[in-house]
């Protein structure tokens, strides 16, 4: 018998059927991206402090080699995993008995077993191809042997982590990359300072991690899940993401195409002072977008089979845009100070680069928000063709102002055609999914953050404290004047006011009950 979605059939028919508020649904969200944010947090902050135990033991060639290397995989798992992920969270919420949901992720996780052990055969017996051409001479081929084993427990990893997140295990999801994280990292310390094997060892870390991660995640999902295949649901699942492995190269190239115009146009001294810019603005998509988007993707799925679940859409986007347009002003009134102190003086000049990158991200944020509409509706293939035209803009847009304006005509760039971005997943998503996204009060409160930076960049103060000072009641103000202006709704501040009132009677009762000294 045919497998019915749960539009037509549905094991609990009240499952869905009382809305939920906003407020609720927001607790929730912000539980689950504080935990995805900590995980991400706790990775780039410990990766920090290892940079200079790195660059003590590697060489720079060393270096260069792991980022050749890191991107060859990127490139391979865009191909082969990217579509997966993306296709077994979607499919997961198509239906409400706990059957189908584990076919599904039965299904993908022997497809993903089956392909990628043809990648990593290949890998194995093509190593000393892959060697010449990437890293210019056969004799690494040693290293395209453990990348390749490495990439089958990946693949493996990416289908278990894909179930867990479908299932909203967002704190065991930050644990477990935490640990493997932690592992990796003694093993790298063991590899290169004790054993000395250089780049090979590092290797062998991932390989090792991986290998534990993948195989305990394994065990336990199969168990839960218990074997099964359909192809009808592979075929499904492959026409759904598709179209997102086109996506997927376009994103990368979006990303990274920057770099190789100004390469070409400028010298490597403009291109590293972008990328260390660029590398403090990313914080915002590292901290908020990445983390949120990983719960968001798989909730939202939940949310939009709600009654009211278009109106929690439109005032979670609300929200959501606010806190990312609040984060970038935060980043850009501090980060002159912050490289001033981190960074020498041939880097200084990299603070400027930060705001524009900055509110490029939250056009990214936000596209990577609305397009969730067409995901809902299966129209994948629009998600493509998006991509791909932001794509010919953005190489374009490098193309007319990087040779004229060097870093500031990339970082412009890259903010022209994340709101193209933004702009045309709206306008096909309004067709296919319906909601009032508010742009006014979006807009609004990018208005308004960009005029106190204005103030702070325009106002100087000889003395570093009262500067400092100066900029965090600018910050401050933000929410201030937003109510000024009439960003905020009736029920908005009301909520607001209640919330300061429980907080206000709640300390007056913490103080009341202390014991006398």
């Amino acid at each position: 018998m045919r497998a019915q979605p749960h539009s037509q059939a549905s094991s609990d028919p009240n499952l869905h059927s009382r809305p939920h508020s906003v407020f609720d649904e927001l607790k929730s969200l912000l539980k689950h991206t504080s935990a995805y944010g900590a995980g991400n947090l706790i990775s780039k902050f410990v990766g920090l402090l290892l940079v200079p135990f790195y660059t003590h033991y590697l060489t720079p060639a060393d270096i260069g080699t792991l980022e050749l290397l890191d991107l060859s995989v990127a490139l391979l798992g865009l191909a082969i995993m990217m579509w997966m992920s993306s296709s077994v969270i979607r499919y997961y919420y198509e239906y409400d008995d706990r059957k189908n949901k584990d076919e599904i992720i039965s299904t993908v996780l022997i497809t993903a077993s089956i392909l990628g052990g043809i990648a990593s055969t290949c890998g194995i017996l093509f190593c000393r191809q892959f060697s010449s051409l990437i890293l210019k001479s056969p004799v690494y081929y040693k290293y395209f042997w453990v990348l390749s084993i490495t990439f089958w427990f990946t693949t493996l990893n990416s289908v278990s982590f894909s179930y867990l997140r479908a299932k909203q295990r967002s704190g065991l999801v930050s644990t477990i990359n935490v640990i493997t994280m932690s592992l990796s990292l003694c093993l790298n310390i063991y590899f290169i300072a004790i054993v000395r094997t250089g780049v090979i060892g590092i290797l062998y870390s991932s390989l090792i991690s991986n290998s534990l991660s993948a195989t305990i995640l394994t065990f336990f999902t199969i168990r839960e899940i218990h074997l099964g295949f359909s192809f009808a649901k592979l075929k499904a699942l492959a026409r759904f993401g598709a179209p997102l492995i086109i996506t997927s190269f376009c994103a990368f190239a979006l990303n990274f195409s920057d770099r190789f115009f100004l390469g070409k146009f400028t010298n490597l001294s403009v291109v590293g002072v972008y990328a260390l810019g660029y590398k403090f603005a990313f914080m915002l998509s590292f901290l908020l977008v990445q983390p949120f988007d990983m719960i968001w993707t798989s909730r939202m799925y939940e949310v939009a089979k709600r009654p009211n679940g278009v109106s929690l859409f439109s005032r979670i986007f609300r929200y959501y845009s606010l806190v990312l347009t609040a984060a970038a002003l935060g980043i850009s009134l501090i980060i002159k100070d912050a490289i001033g102190i981190l960074a020498t003086p041939p880097f200084r000049d990299a603070y400027k680069i930060v705001p524009v990158v900055a509110l490029a991200y939250i056009f990214q944020g936000s596209y990577r928000f609305i397009v969730g509409g067409i995901y809902i509706k299966k129209k994948t293939s629009s998600v493509g063709l998006i991509s791909a035209a932001s794509l010919a803009l953005n190489l374009l847009l490098n193309y007319l102002l990087i040779p004229r304006f060097a870093g500031m005509g990339a970082a412009w760039a890259t903010v022209l055609s994340f709101s193209f971005m933004a702009g045309y997943a709206y306008f096909v998503t309004e067709k296919v999914y319906p909601v009032s996204y508010q742009v006014g009060s979006f807009f609004l409160a990018i208005a308004v953050a960009a005029a106190l930076y204005l103030c702070a960049i325009k106002v100087s103060i000889p003395s570093a404290i009262l500067s400092a000072g100066f900029k965090v009641l600018l910050f401050i103000s933000f929410p201030f004047v937003l109510y000024l202006v009439g960003f905020f709704k009736e029920d908005e501040l009301k909520k607001a006011k209640q919330a300061m009132q429980s907080l206000w009677a709640t300390r007056r009762w913490g103080s009341a009950v202390l014991p006398e000294q």
